[in-house]
Parts: C-alpha cells; sequence; structure tokens
C-alpha cells in the first residue's frame, strides 16, 4: 500500500519534483559561476597591486638615482667650475715675460722663417723634375701620335676605291656559296633556300685573312651568323666586311693596306656548321650589297 502511495505521490508530482531538481542544479552552477568570478577579480585586484607597488618602486628609486646625481657631496659637478676659475686667477698672476723668453721668440720666428724660405726652393726643385718626367713620357707618345697621324692620313688619300678598282683574294680557297641575291641558293646547315649577299670562301681554322683592299676599320663586332666580323671602309661609298674571323690584329679606326693580315679564320657559327670554316667576305656600295667577283682580280 506503501509503495502504492509512494508512486502515485511520486506520478503525481514528478513533474514539480523535476522542476525543483533542475532549480537546484541551475543554483549550483550559478553558485559556481559567481565563486569563481569573485575569485578571478581578486586575483586580478592583487596583480594590479602588485604590477602597481613594482612601479611605485621603480619610481622610488629613479628619484633616489637623480638625488644621488644631483647631490654635490656625492657628485661633485661644479668642481670643473671652480678649476677654471683658479686658471683664470693663475692667469691674471702671470708675471711678465723675461728677456730670454723675448730672444727665444725671436729666434724660432728667425727660424721659421728660415724654413719658409727654404720650403719654396725644394717646391721648385719637385716641380722642375716632375716636369722633365712629364716631358719624357710625352715624346713617345707624341711619336706615336705623330706616327698615327701620318699614317691616317696616308690612308685618307689612298681610300680612293671605285668601280675600276681591284681585289685581291682575301683567302686561298674554294668558294662554297656564290654571290646571289637574284634568286635564293641552299644552305646545307639551314636546310633551306635563301639570299646569299657574300662570298663564302672555304678555309682552315688559323688561316689568315687579308685585306682585299686598302681600307680603314670602322667597326669590330660579334655577330650570331657570321661570329667576329670586321668592317672596311674603301672609300667612295664602297666598305668590306670580313665574317668568321678570330683575333683581330687591328683596333677600330686602324688602316689596313691591302695584303695585309687582318685576323684568321675561326671556327664556323652555327649557321655554317655543315659548311665547315670558312670566310664570309661582303662587298657593298652605299650599304647596298654587290658582286665581289666583278672586281676580283
Amino acid at each position: 500500500m506503501k509503495r502504492n502511495r509512494m508512486r502515485r505521490f511520486f506520478q503525481q508530482k514528478q513533474y514539480a519534483i523535476a522542476s525543483l531538481v533542475l532549480f537546484a542544479a541551475i543554483a549550483a552552477m550559478t553558485g559556481v559561476y559567481v565563486s569563481n568570478r569573485i575569485t578571478n577579480e581578486r586575483q586580478e585586484q592583487e596583480l594590479a597591486k602588485r604590477e602597481q607597488e613594482l612601479a611605485n618602486e621603480q619610481k622610488m628609486e629613479q628619484s633616489a638615482a637623480l638625488n644621488e646625481t644631483n647631490d654635490p657631496f656625492v657628485n661633485p659637478t661644479k668642481i670643473p667650475e671652480q678649476e677654471e676659475d683658479f686658471t683664470s686667477v693663475t692667469s691674471i698672476i702671470k708675471p711678465k715675460d723675461t728677456t730670454q723668453d723675448q730672444k727665444e721668440k725671436v729666434s724660432g720666428k728667425t727660424s721659421d722663417t728660415n724654413t719658409e724660405k727654404k720650403v719654396p726652393k725644394n717646391q721648385a726643385e719637385n716641380e722642375s723634375a716632375q716636369k722633365q718626367d712629364q716631358t719624357k713620357q710625352t715624346q713617345p707618345e707624341q711619336k706615336q701620335t705623330q706616327q698615327e697621324t701620318t699614317a691616317h692620313s696616308k690612308s685618307a688619300v689612298s681610300l680612293n676605291f671605285s668601280p675600276d678598282s681591284d681585289l685581291s683574294w682575301p683567302l686561298q680557297g674554294d668558294v662554297i656559296l656564290n654571290y646571289s641575291m637574284d634568286q635564293t641558293v641552299y644552305f646545307a646547315t639551314l636546310e633551306q633556300y635563301k639570299y646569299n649577299p657574300a662570298l663564302i670562301i672555304a678555309g682552315k681554322v688559323n688561316d689568315p685573312v687579308n685585306a682585299a683592299a686598302t681600307g680603314k676599320i670602322t667597326d669590330i663586332s660579334a655577330n650570331e651568323e657570321t661570329g667576329l666580323t670586321v668592317t672596311m671602309d674603301l672609300g667612295n661609298g664602297y666598305s668590306a666586311v670580313y665574317g668568321q674571323l678570330k683575333e683581330v690584329l687591328y683596333k677600330e679606326g686602324a688602316t689596313v693596306e691591302a695584303g695585309n693580315a687582318i685576323g684568321y679564320v675561326a671556327e664556323p657559327t652555327k649557321y655554317y656548321s655543315v659548311e665547315g670554316s670558312n670566310l664570309y667576305f661582303e662587298l657593298l656600295k652605299d650599304e647596298e650589297p654587290v658582286d665581289p667577283m666583278q672586281y676580283m682580280q
């Protein structure tokens, strides 16, 4: 009977009991949260107090250090001023110069004047020696410049290439590819037909390449197709181009007479790997290619 009553009681009051248990749990959780919050606030307050105490201690130490520096007994900063006062007093009380001191001063001044008088002589000797050295150095330079100017003047007079002039063969060898600007020529390395503005003359590496006519070197440059290339002004709008060279023997501006070696045959570039080592020889008239074979001897 009691059990039945208890069951009925719990069945009738189960919602109330559940709500009471839930309320108790919520109260417990809020209590724990509030207690944790209070403890955290206390810890934060203690930390803030500790930091403030440390800051106050640092301020006290800094103020103490400043007081020590300003204390005249600990850090006497006014001593240099007193020393300056003493020096000024001694300078006021200092006795006048004696006659011996005056004699020494006079003798010192005379010695200084003597040394000053000697200095210009040494400077003049050094300047004369330097001028002599400069004249010795400039004499060979003047001779070289005179030789170069005479050579250029001769070359300027002799640069008179014309349609009646003759070209000598710059390299003794077979012509691999003839000049052809009217129709295309087959290039074995490139495996294609194209126009050829020059003579491709076969030669061995290190064979000397001679000037086909007297001319003045106007350009020495490296070309991807023709390698190291030399351009020479022959006069009257004519110019000669020598490609596939190495070890050029002259500089830009130099005048080379016909028959003199310009350089040597180099290894062929990738554009002439099948044709082999050769000389690229081109003749121009007013920057336009012309057939060199019409001028060959």
